[in-house]
């Protein structure tokens, strides 16, 4: 346990390699004051110094603290019972996550090729969700607020949804997914568009960024209107097109694929267009999975499995964590660093879980693939995702 904290606590103090750490989530039988703290360099006043953000239900509060007097914040965190710390560092990124038993379990990665920029801006935690103050024009014309400045009671949901992803998204993707300029990003399966308008703005009107979002939906009423309320607000970097996730074919490789919900397949479809474009950020919420549930109802059940079988429900719930568990483990083959995460409470909705990826090395980490290819042998099945990559992938599965 010790030296787990002692690489934790090294890593976070070297100034020169540091990029960005994560604590979040509660060990088994403990709870915390905080759902999250996120720790980074910032710079104030020619200073360089660690920031302190400590998220909870209502609010964040961030600190900021010189090297010397940062060590004994470090500490704190590290005495608390988090259940999962990522240190991004350009000397290697650190993964420790502690089991039910209490059994921490360490992958220490090697350093990228290509350092990873590190933003020292001291104020860029303080705009990371759409408020009152920041995004009332928008959250008007998308109709979750009233023109008196309140959320309407059915959009109460759905705000909290586009908060907590626009949370999710800024983690997951750091500076350098927003170096480059453009930014491109495709929203596949867009439906509504609350969330397309959302990361436009976000990342148009806080963040300042030089960026192109493109919703893209079969429905082809719903893309006219979208179009037309882009066209009313003057977002002339914001477009949607009428089409299927697998025949989409942009003039630019999108920096960042988004699929929030999008249906069976439809989400192996998203994962798969951005393996093929080397896209930097892939965020997917997915949505039903029965493609292989099919496949395990006609493959030979593995004889301790049997029990779990008896249930239907229970077969299914099978199925979904499975076919999540295959997309998370291709994406680390393919050098995605990647988590499977909550992505709001379960009252919201049933189908809360999010995979998030980054780009960080290249393809075809041996332990990634041995682990995807034991796991394939054991069920006894092919997933779908690894159709889509098809022969040009095939040596990674």
């Amino acid at each position: 346990m010790d030296d787990f904290k002692q690489l934790i606590r090294e890593r976070i103090l070297a100034r020169e390699t540091f990029v960005r750490a994560t604590f979040s989530g509660g060990q088994k039988g403990f709870s915390i004051q905080w759902e999250k703290v996120i720790v980074r360099p910032v710079e104030i006043q020619g200073e360089v110094q660690l920031q302190f953000s400590y998220f909870d239900e209502k609010k964040d509060t961030t600190q900021n603290y010189p090297f010397k007097q940062a060590k004994a914040r470090v500490d704190e965190l590290l005495a608390l019972p988090f259940r999962n710390i990522f240190v991004e560092s350009n000397a290697g990124n650190v993964q420790v996550n502690v089991s039910k038993k209490g059994k921490p379990i360490v992958n220490e990665f090697k350093p990228a090729a290509v350092p990873v920029p590190v933003n020292l801006a001291h104020n860029r935690e303080k705009h990371r969700i759409l408020s009152d103050e920041n995004a009332r024009p928008f959250l008007e014309a998308v109709g979750i607020m009233t023109k008196d400045g309140r959320i309407k009671a059915d959009m109460q949901r759905k705000h909290k949804q586009i908060n907590e992803f626009l949370r999710l998204l800024d983690e997951t993707a750091s500076f350098d997914a927003w170096s480059g300029s453009p930014v491109n990003v495709v929203d596949f399966g867009c439906g509504s568009a609350h969330l397309t308008f959302a990361v436009y703005y976000y990342l148009r009107n806080i963040l300042e960024l030089d960026v192109h979002v493109t919703g893209v939906d079969v429905k082809a009423e719903l893309i006219e209107r979208h179009q037309q309320t882009a066209a009313a607000m003057g977002w002339d970097r914001l477009s949607f097109e009428v089409g299927y996730i697998a025949e989409y074919e942009p003039e630019v490789k999108p920096n960042v694929i988004l699929a929030l919900h999008a249906c069976d397949t439809a989400t192996d479809d998203a994962l798969a267009k951005g393996i093929q474009w080397e896209s930097k950020v892939i965020v997917c919420a997915p949505c039903c999975q029965h493609e292989l549930q099919e496949q395990l109802s006609h493959a030979p059940t593995p004889s301790q499995m049997l029990p779990v079988f008896h249930h239907g429900i229970l077969f299914e719930r099978m199925g979904d964590i499975l076919t999540d568990t295959f997309r998370a483990t291709m994406l680390r083959i393919m050098g995605y660093r990647t988590d499977v995460t909550q992505f709001v409470p379960i009252e919201h909705t049933g189908k809360n879980l999010m995979i998030r990826s980054m780009k960080t090395t290249p393809p075809g980490d041996p332990r990634w693939v041995e682990e995807y290819r034991n796991l394939k042998s054991f069920w006894q099945v092919k997933p779908y995702l690894e159709k889509l990559l098809g022969e040009a992938y095939a040596k990674y599965f």
